[in-house]
């Protein structure tokens, strides 16, 4: 059930400050002289329920509540903070459609199922394999189908050096499955392994691409990209434009949004086009 807290300044600390250690929460300011503050809260309320938050609000009517106007150096009324650790981290000055606000705060608010999987992904790109492992077969007990989670053992296998594991693993996903692209991504990683674990002698642009998979294997993926871009600048045409299609895998595998996505596909761009 929602929690909704009245705040006034003598029991702040008790009901915002130290709460907020343990778990981020909502604070709002409003006014009845403000109508559309009636709107705002009710649209908060709403959002409390549906991503399970604490929502607390100081009525700034209460002449003792003013003295909030100067501590958070409120400028307009509806003021709404999101406060964690005893800090502010997101400020929403005025009204905001329902849409916004969840757009906003769902930055904030996730479940615990989503927070294990964060820690589970944060643990696995940290390699420390053994946090990951442990926390993957907490989620694992509870959710055993689910693909997300799937995704991440075949990420700590791939991490761990067993790849064949992973390769069965990803193969277990069927078209029409959740992840599914994520798995053929993945499966095509594992290409990289394949190649980094090669012994065969190679020279020239043969063995700048199996240096660039041994990168992709370390997670090492600016470098990689820059080795692949290289052997491009030699001969765009060498292996049938296989460093071109490598690329395009991590692409996928990293993601559109993905900082070195943007940058480098320009930088593959620049070169292929020319």
């Amino acid at each position: 059930m929602t929690q909704i807290i009245d705040v006034s300044l003598q029991n702040f600390e008790s009901e915002v400050s130290i709460p907020s250690m343990e778990k981020p929460m909502v604070l709002t300011f409003l006014s009845s002289r403000y109508p559309e503050c009636g709107n705002l809260f009710s649209t908060l309320q709403l959002l409390a329920e549906e991503m399970n938050f604490t929502l607390a609000k100081v009525d700034l009517d209460q002449v003792e509540n003013q003295a909030f106007i100067q501590y958070f150096r409120i400028s307009g009324i509806p003021d709404t903070r999101v406060i964690f650790k005893g800090e502010i981290v997101d400020m929403i000055q005025g009204v905001a459609t329902e849409q916004a606000l969840r757009e906003r705060l769902s930055k904030h608010f996730i479940s615990d199922s989503e927070r294990l999987y964060l820690q589970i992904e944060d643990a696995i790109a940290d390699k420390e394999y053994e946090i990951a492992f442990s926390l993957l077969n907490e989620a694992l007990s509870s959710e055993p189908d689910n693909k997300k989670l799937k995704i991440l053992q075949a990420k700590l296998f791939v991490g761990l050096g067993d790849t064949e594991k992973a390769r069965s693993l990803l193969k277990s996903f069927k078209p029409q499955e959740d992840e599914y692209e994520k798995a053929t991504h993945l499966l095509k990683l594992l290409d990289f392994y394949t190649e980094a674990a090669q012994k065969s002698p190679v020279e020239g642009e043969a063995l700048l691409y199996r240096n660039a998979c041994q990168l992709v294997t370390e997670s090492n993926y600016e470098e990689a990209f820059e080795t692949f871009l290289k052997i491009l600048q030699i001969n765009k045409e060498w292996n049938d434009g296989m460093p071109r299609k490598a690329m395009m895998t991590l692409f996928g595998v990293l993601g559109p949004k993905h900082e070195l996505t943007w940058k480098y596909r320009a930088k593959l761009n620049s070169i292929w086009f020319i």
